[in-house]
């Protein structure tokens, strides 16, 4: 047997090997949807409130605290959500936790950029680092003008343009509409898809369907066309290229003459906003409109907030607010020491532990400000409180697939699999790790009060609460069979920064336990068996498992490479052979496709294609390298 050929046999026995291992995953399905999936008692709340009273205790009251900075594009549907949840609403309050530093770095700007956008109206080319905002504001200036010429010229009455939200008075979603396809369609030269724009109206008119939908697509370009062409004639650009590949790209006229009338009206109507708009700057009414606009183009999380109280009122559950001084120290309880902290989430949990949390709170509960719990999971943590009193930490899956459509390939299919791992693995994972994640998180009130809290300077701040809360009270935690959905970041670059800040925080939490005394929650002997278990499985299931995976990426590629260069020789196995590996490669991929429909349920389908070709492009798989992050950073959202 010749070199090539013995490389290639140790090639196919580590496929075979990675392809047993992959067959886990249907022991860990069996095992999580027999302990825990299947197993889940019918709740309701009439239900908790007699197995309270047979109890002879008080029905658990829950504060839900969600740190929430720079979050405005996704905060108010995840609380309007939380709000719904299926639980007493008088036994539950649902705490935002912003940080100050976003209002102030708002008030900052605000002035800035309002004067740079007056400037670029009168023909002042912005700076480079305020292109971006000035390019949003003045759209939205725009837009705001093009609705007034919609209502003073009374164009309703025309069929070609009644999008309902105009028929119905709410103008401030059909603004939000147009500036927002204004600046898709700028951003993408022209070229935007018409499902971009399908899944904008989907979002602004969730009562319609896709025939609806499209009747309100051309009506609504009707208005966004003149806006587009405003502002690249404000740039100093020819509009016509700009027009032209909007009308061929987005409008779909491919007719020459169709759009030479498009784009003859749309620059006609340009032209008057222009002029119309250096009117108003001339009269000196452009501060007091671009101060108005200013507020709705970049809100604040604090601003969503509180219009968010202000039309729910003084109702239950409560919907509490507090904002984290600049600088609030960090620690549990914590002080301001009258110098800027830098900003974790471990700091705002702990700000809003030492003050926010009610009296009556029996258990916390822990989201990201884009989650979407399970209606029932309340229910659950309550019944479980009820019956089980040894159990002070659950943790439930996060399935983070809500964005995929919105999502690069790479990160589809990570997201798939994470969900398919937290879904049948995390509950394997409980029996050797305390693991606690950092949303869908429910812990005992007075378990925080001992811990004091989270370590705000920890990136994976999390994961240390649970490992501290083991080392120094045995606390374990339970699988919690009520899954979250989230966002995954859409692209590879803000993917492999999120899974870089965990991994150097799985690795900062195992230099803490290393370096930890132990506890006087036991004996000394009790104490080193904790720590020796933990350090033991800290590094099974981070360094180790992340080298192994690491090399297995690789091998494909490698491979590859021998084969073309002949330092591989297939010939070794029969043929027959060579074509079941194979069709053991289509099991991956039908896998996979698997993966996509068991939670679909859970995925955002504004942003569906339209056609159903569309999802095929989930079989793609990237890899990169880079360097790991020092501190901690925020996981960008995608617009719901």
């Amino acid at each position: 047997m010749t070199t090539p050929q013995t490389i290639y046999l140790v090639a196919v026995a580590m496929y075979v090997v990675l392809f047993l291992m992959f067959c886990r995953f249907f022991l860990w399905k069996r095992y999580s949807e027999g302990r825990y999936w299947r197993a889940r008692p019918t709740l309701n709340q009439a239900g908790i409130l007699a197995l309270a009273e047979k109890k002879g205790k008080e029905v658990p009251f829950f504060s839900i605290l969600v740190p929430a900075r720079n979050e405005a594009q996704v905060i108010e549907k995840t609380v309007r959500h939380m709000l719904a949840l299926n639980y007493p609403k008088t036994a539950y309050e649902i705490i935002v936790v912003t940080d100050e530093k976003e209002a102030l770095e708002g008030a900052r700007l605000r002035p800035i950029v309002v004067r740079e956008t007056l400037a670029f109206m009168g023909g002042k080319i912005p700076q480079e680092a305020r292109r971006t905002d000035v390019r949003v504001l003045t759209l939205g200036v725009l837009s705001e003008m093009a609705l007034r010429e919609y209502r003073t010229r009374d164009l309703r009455d025309h069929a070609w343009l009644t999008p309902l939200v105009l028929t119905q008075g709410d103008t401030w979603r059909c603004w939000d509409i147009i500036a927002t396809l204004a600046g898709d369609l700028i951003a993408a030269r022209g070229r935007l898809s018409i499902g971009r724009v399908f899944c904008l109206l989907r979002r602004a008119f969730p009562d319609c369907d896709d025939k609806e939908i499209a009747r309100l697509y051309p009506n609504y370009l009707c208005l966004t066309l003149p806006v587009v062409a405003a502002f690249a004639r404000m740039c100093g650009e020819r509009d016509e290229r700009l027009l032209r590949s909007v009308i061929t790209f987005t409008t779909k006229a491919n007719h020459r003459v169709t759009q030479d009338l498009l784009s003859s009206f749309t620059t006609l109507i340009a032209a008057d906003l222009v002029t119309r708009l250096r009117e108003m700057l001339s009269r000196g009414e452009g501060e007091e409109v671009a101060l108005e606009i200013y507020a709705y183009c970049f809100p604040t999380t604090q601003d969503v907030l509180a219009r968010v109280q202000q039309e729910i009122g003084l109702c239950c559950p409560v919907l509490k607010h507090t904002s984290v001084p600049f600088d609030y120290d960090g620690q549990y309880p914590g002080q301001l020491t009258g110098a800027a902290v830098p900003s974790t989430k471990g700091r705002a949990l702990n700000y809003a532990l030492a003050r926010s949390v009610s009296d009556k709170t029996t258990i916390c509960g822990f989201y990201d400000a884009e989650s979407r719990p399970g209606r029932d999971v309340l229910l659950y943590v309550a019944h479980k409180k009820l019956t089980d009193s040894g159990t002070a930490i659950w943790q439930g899956p996060v399935f983070q697939v809500r964005n995929f459509y919105e999502m690069g390939p790479f990160s589809k299919i990570a997201s798939l699999y994470q969900a398919i791992a937290h879904d049948w693995y995390l509950p394997v994972v409980f029996r050797r790790l305390p693991f606690a994640g950092g949303t869908n998180l429910y812990v005992d009130y007075d378990l925080l009060v001992e811990l004091k809290g989270y370590d705000h300077q920890i990136l994976t701040e999390d994961l240390e609460l649970g490992t501290r809360a083991y080392l120094t009270t045995g606390a374990w935690p339970d699988y919690l069979p009520y899954a979250s959905s989230e966002q995954t970041p859409p692209h590879f670059k803000s993917f492999f920064r999120q899974r870089l800040r965990w991994g150097t925080g799985h690795l900062q939490v195992l230099d803490k336990v290393r370096s930890s005394e132990g506890s006087a929650a036991g004996s000394a002997e009790v104490c080193k068996a904790r720590k020796l278990r933990l350090l033991r499985q800290l590094a099974l299931k981070g360094p180790v498992e992340w080298t192994f995976y690491q090399a297995v990426t690789l091998l494909p590629p490698v491979m590859l490479v021998l084969y073309l260069t002949g330092n591989a020789d297939p010939s070794v196995l029969p043929s027959v052979y060579r074509m079941l590996l194979n069709v053991l490669s289509l099991v991956y991929v039908s896998f996979t496709f698997y993966a996509f429909y068991r939670y679909y349920a859970h995925i955002d389908r504004t942003g569906r294609p339209l056609t159903w070709y569309g999802n095929v492009g989930v079989a793609m798989v990237l890899k990169a390298m880079g360097r790991h992050p020092t501190a901690w950073t925020k996981t960008p959202r995608t617009r719901e």
